[in-house]
């Protein structure tokens, strides 16, 4: 396996947070979730004058518990994750080469191919490196310093004949111009 680069990888609570976010608001249940808030709200303002002090109570507590308790439960359990799991006390070492990835702590190794990644999504934060529908390699983008660019182009690149699911954001990185 040729080497494109390796890094060494200390998960971070904005990587992790945009991880656990997005895999909860981006299915049907966080949609519908949202959906429930944003309609309690419009119910709420609108019929504020004709909705009893208990109606008032219910519709708030639907419009917060999606928008601003869920995610604040997120966080919570995201930094108890953090501190908690033996997994994260430990950099992650990533190995990107032609055939894939090597994800490496102390004496555990595991090779991923590229033709094993069904999705790759990227934010702000980090990079979610899916083999599966809820299984995925988060790795914080702050880690990755100046070699985010050739990172992500080479792994857009090297999985392109495989065709995984990209973030639109990712686009750039087909042509190699995002380096």
């Amino acid at each position: 396996m040729t080497d494109i680069n390796k890094k060494s990888v200390k998960m971070t609570f904005k990587a992790l947070y945009s991880y656990v976010i997005n895999t909860n608001y981006r299915n049907i249940m966080g949609v519908l979730g949202l959906f429930l808030s944003l309609g309690s709200i419009v119910i709420l303002v609108l019929g504020w004058d004709k909705l009893s002090i208990i109606n008032k109570v219910i519709f708030l507590i639907v419009a917060l518990a999606f928008t601003v308790l869920n995610p604040l439960s997120l966080a919570l359990k995201t930094k108890k994750q953090l501190k908690t799991s033996p997994s994260y006390k430990t950099p992650l070492d990533y190995t990107f080469g032609s055939e894939g990835i090597t994800i490496s702590q102390g004496e555990l190794s595991q090779d991923v191919k590229w033709s094993d990644i069904t999705r790759i999504m990227l934010t702000k934060s980090m990079i979610a490196i899916y083999t599966g529908p809820m299984s995925a390699f988060v790795i914080p983008t702050s880690e990755l310093g100046k070699d985010k660019g050739r990172i992500l182009s080479a792994a857009v690149q090297f999985t392109a004949e495989y065709r995984p699911r990209l973030s639109s954001n990712l686009k750039i990185y087909q042509t190699g111009k995002g380096i």
